[in-house]
């Protein structure tokens, strides 16, 4: 019988899922390590870039991709050539040169420092100061939203940013949550242009600060349920850049995807997300509570087949199958390396994941043969025999080596009633007050 051959990187690669919930400059990040980091053919992910880069004004660096695949030869079908590349190149400076023109008195008058500080020190940084002392019309605003995303589409994402956060701070200084002053959606789509370019200027602070924000947004305006639903899906794709990021990224996107409605968005449109709920859990040592809520939304997915880390899971803790989990865990490493969010945390993982598995076996076990514990593990037996060592010197088990008979044996220690008490009562404030908000969102639909 024919050997089934080993998963490779790209077997477990996520792209083209999330792509589609991610803007095109988003996905670039994601491209450049795949054409590093796995098995696919470059020129294919040099197709992939070129396909997006075409529709956005990097004109330029779309005609150098273009121009080093026609020299590979290869074969390109519904993409622009050459030469309406370049025709299209002067059609984005005839825009950059009439934006330039249309809003080059409020650019001057935003773009002075001095002057900026000077009316915020004197609360003459509004809307209506600027309106009745400078003559800035309401369509000035329009044009000025429009030449920031222009810059954003021209890969300038400092120069977007900077407009951007002048153009929310003074139409919207009380946020865009409130549809009656974002009629139009005009701050809505401008937060989600700013949390953009936070991302790709790695400003994390901020784009976590963007991030809540957008939360509060979409959570309040009052969409119809359909188009909540895609907003929270993207907005989920989009936070794992912050959360893989940022210092604390791990809880935020432990109670991001856990949170009622963004796990129903999960679940109904993007499950392959658990991927990155189920690292943040396994490798977060203070959130270990959480761990529970994870296995029942995983005992709820059908179909698992297609990523490790979630099958490692459910065959450790609903199937109680450590010869299925073992196997699962090998393919885990490989599917984290391949992985542009999750691959530095491959080695955090994969070290958690086997404690994971010792802890749930040495539950059914009181004498643990060690060459038969690396073989769970997937570790030679030395380091296996090493790796309980150290677990015993740093008190996290309550066991003992006899190198005579190569075993770990496990001592008889009970948890106390306190320790059985906190256990059960540790998340209790948590879910009282996710009962109590659900209660009130209810009483004010009903009202």
């Amino acid at each position: 019988m024919a050997e089934t051959a080993a998963p490779r990187r790209v077997d477990y690669d996520l792209t083209h899922k999330a792509a589609p919930y991610l803007d095109a400059h988003l996905v670039f990040p994601l491209l450049e390590f795949l054409e590093e980091h796995t098995t696919y053919q470059a020129g294919d992910v040099r197709k992939a870039r070129l396909a997006l880069v075409a529709k956005t004004n990097m004109v330029d660096y779309a005609i150098e991709i273009r121009e080093e695949l026609d020299n590979n030869n290869a074969r390109l079908e519904g993409i622009p050539t050459v030469a309406e590349m370049e025709g299209r190149r002067d059609s984005v400076f005839a825009t950059l040169d009439r934006l330039e023109k249309q809003t080059e008195n409020l650019r001057n008058l935003l773009e002075d420092a001095d002057q900026v500080d000077e009316l915020k020190a004197e609360g003459k940084f509004t809307k209506a100061h600027l309106a009745e002392a400078h003559g800035v019309t309401a369509q000035d605003w329009v044009d000025y939203a429009e030449f920031a995303k222009f810059l954003y589409e021209c890969g300038d994402y400092e120069g977007a940013r900077d407009m951007l956060d002048h153009f929310l701070a003074i139409n919207f200084p009380d946020g865009v949550s409130d549809t009656s002053a974002d009629a139009d959606g005009r701050g809505f789509r401008a937060l989600w242009g700013k949390f953009a370019s936070e991302i790709l200027l790695k400003n994390w602070d901020a784009a976590m600060a963007d991030l809540l924000t957008l939360r509060s947004a979409i959570d309040e305006r009052g969409f119809p349920p359909l188009q909540a639903l895609q907003q929270r899906s993207w907005l989920c794709h989009w936070s794992l850049f912050v959360f893989f990021n940022h210092a604390k990224g791990h809880d935020g996107i432990i109670d991001l995807f856990l949170a009622d409605k963004y796990l129903q968005a999960i679940q109904t449109n993007c499950p392959w997300l658990l991927r990155y709920l189920t690292c943040a859990v396994v490798i977060n040592k203070r959130r270990r509570s959480t761990l529970k809520d994870l296995v029942r939304v995983v005992s709820q997915e059908t179909d698992l087949s297609g990523d490790p880390t979630t099958s490692f899971l459910d065959s450790l803790y609903i199937k109680f199958d450590f010869d299925e989990a073992q196997n699962t865990l090998a393919n885990c490493e490989t599917a984290l390396r391949a992985d542009y969010f999750l691959c530095n945390c491959a080695d955090a993982f994969m070290a958690d994941a086997r404690l994971f598995v010792f802890e749930t076996y040495c539950r059914i076990h009181t004498c643990i043969d060690i060459e038969m514990l690396a073989g769970k593990l997937v570790m030679d037996k030395d380091k296996a025999e090493r790796w309980v060592v150290d677990l015993i010197r740093g008190s996290l088990l309550d066991a003992k080596v006899d190198s005579g008979a190569n075993t770990v044996v496990m001592g008889a220690k009970q948890p106390s009633v306190y320790d059985q008490v906190v256990d059960k009562t540790r998340d209790l404030s948590q879910r009282t007050a996710a009962l109590l908000g659900a209660l009130e969102a209810k009483v004010c639909a009903e009202a």
